[in-house]
C-alpha cells in the first residue's frame, strides 16, 4: 500500500487525487508556499480548482498531514507535518520564509531549557525576522 494512502487511512481520511497532488507538491517544495502558490504548482499539467486546493489544505491540515503557519503577512503557507521542528527565518522586506535547518541543535537547547524550568516541551514555534544584508 501507498504511505501516503497509508496515513490518510490512520488519520481517518480518504486519499482523493486532489489530496494526493496538494500533498505531492507540499513533498517537493523547498518553500512554504500560500494556498495560491500551491494551486499554481498543482494545476501544472493538471486541472484542479483553487477551491479545491483550499479544501484539500483544510481537510489534510485536520487530519494533522499538513501543518498551517500564519506568518506576519496574514496568508497561510503550508508545509508537510512530520519533519524535525525547526525555526522560520522571515525576510521583514518581501515576505520570503526560509526554514531554518539546525540539525535539532536549536530544539535540543529548547528542550533542555524548558526542563530545567520543570516543563516537558510538547511543542515550540519559533519565528526569526530579519533583513537580507545587501551582497
Amino acid at each position: 500500500m501507498d504511505r501516503l494512502d497509508e496515513l490518510c487511512r490512520e488519520r481517518g481520511l480518504r486519499l482523493t487525487e486532489q489530496r494526493r497532488i496538494v500533498l505531492e507538491v507540499l513533498d517537493a517544495a523547498t518553500d512554504h508556499p500560500c494556498t495560491f502558490e500551491i494551486h499554481r504548482r498543482a494545476s501544472v499539467g493538471r486541472r484542479i480548482g483553487v477551491a479545491t486546493v483550499y479544501r484539500a489544505l483544510n481537510s489534510l491540515a485536520s487530519a494533522g498531514l499538513v501543518t498551517r503557519h500564519v506568518f506576519r503577512d496574514g496568508k497561510a503557507r503550508y508545509e508537510r507535518t512530520g519533519g524535525a521542528p525547526h525555526p522560520h527565518l522571515i525576510d521583514v522586506a518581501t515576505g520570503e520564509i526560509v526554514g531554518v535547518e539546525d540539525d535539532g541543535v536549536l530544539a535540543r537547547l529548547i528542550e533542555e531549557e524548558a526542563r530545567r524550568m520543570g516543563f516537558r516541551l510538547v511543542e515550540f514555534r519559533l519565528k526569526l525576522f530579519g533583513e537580507r544584508r545587501p551582497a
